[in-house]
């Protein structure tokens, strides 16, 4: 009975591995034809799934534009249909696995499942902080040759136009999609918001509001950028000091939340038959568990400490 439960649980498992390679096939090949057709960024991530039945389940649901949302901000070349999948299927097969294992307790298990179904959204958090980070590294360079175009005369949509052809990703293509909005017949103060909405930092923010004052009062734009792109370095050699100062905090509490996970390897190495019954035992399940929750905690709670808002 247990060679059969075994051997169900891998070929459930060798399934869903091939509907997730050909579901990454069909999104490769449906994402290679709309590139080779010239689509306009505007409508990227506008389609839900390449699957028809798929996207009109997705559309049922509310969270489906928050999920659109997130994935825009990160700039991965997924669709929600895409990622729902790999949550999906990477949350089935761990919870497979780990049903037909006696190591962890139930709770375990689907707190294991849950994590695994979520570690495409830790991916696109990640991934959409490094893509902001990058923008902010970029911006004052971007606001200096932008207030240098306006006062060489040129007007502010062809100085765009140069950001978006000049300066590096993920700048480059922000600016062309505002562009791109600009001349699909958006006005420059909504074309503006949108940016600030897909990239909302700070720095962003003050720079779309500059240039809608700018639009409806007038005055000298290319020295309020300049000005602007002055104080956002500023900010940036303030940030980056005071980073340097709590590096030693955060060092420090990586290495406390580290230190456990790593004498509990070398027990199980020296001594695996003593360790073993800590994972056998109900008792010594639940301890660990607690364990494991209380180092997390722990970790977060450091890590919040040394966070500074500045």
């Amino acid at each position: 009975m247990q060679q059969a439960s075994v051997w169900l649980m891998m070929f459930a498992t060798g399934l869903l591995a091939a509907l997730l390679a050909a579901s990454f096939y069909w999104a490769v090949q449906e994402a290679r034809r709309s590139r080779q057709a010239g689509g306009s960024t505007l409508l990227a991530g506008s389609q839900l799934s390449t699957i028809r039945i798929w996207a009109a389940l997705l559309e049922r649901f509310s969270q489906v534009e928050r999920l659109r949302h997130l994935i825009s901000q990160a700039g991965v070349p997924w669709t929600v249909g895409r990622t729902t999948l790999i949550m999906l299927f990477g949350g089935a097969s761990v919870g497979l696995f780990l049903t037909n294992t006696s190591l962890f307790s139930p709770w375990v298990r689907w707190l294991l499942t849950l994590l695994a179904g979520s570690c495409p959204l830790f991916y696109l958090r990640a991934a959409r902080a490094r893509r902001f980070r990058l923008f902010a590294e970029q911006f004052p360079e971007a606001l200096d040759s932008l207030a240098r175009a306006l006062k060489a005369g040129y007007p502010l949509a062809h100085a765009i136009e140069m950001l978006a052809m000049e300066q590096p990703e993920p700048l480059a293509s922000e600016m062309r999609r505002t562009r791109d909005e600009w001349k699909l017949g958006i006005p420059w103060d909504q074309a503006l918001d949108n940016l600030a909405g897909r990239i909302p930092l700070p720095e962003v923010t003050l720079f779309s509001a500059a240039v809608k004052l700018q639009n409806r009062f007038g005055g000298r734009l290319n020295d309020v950028l300049a000005r602007l792109g002055e104080t956002m370095r500023e900010h940036a050699a303030l940030e980056g000091e005071v980073r340097s100062i709590s590096a030693h905090s955060r060092l420090t509490g990586t290495v406390l939340s580290a230190v456990p996970a790593v004498i509990a390897l070398l027990l199980f190495w020296v001594n695996p038959g003593q360790m073993a019954l800590l994972l056998q035992h109900p008792a010594g399940r639940a301890m660990l568990g607690g364990a494991i929750v209380a180092i997390a905690a722990a970790h977060f709670v450091i890590r919040r400490m040394v966070q500074i808002r500045l």
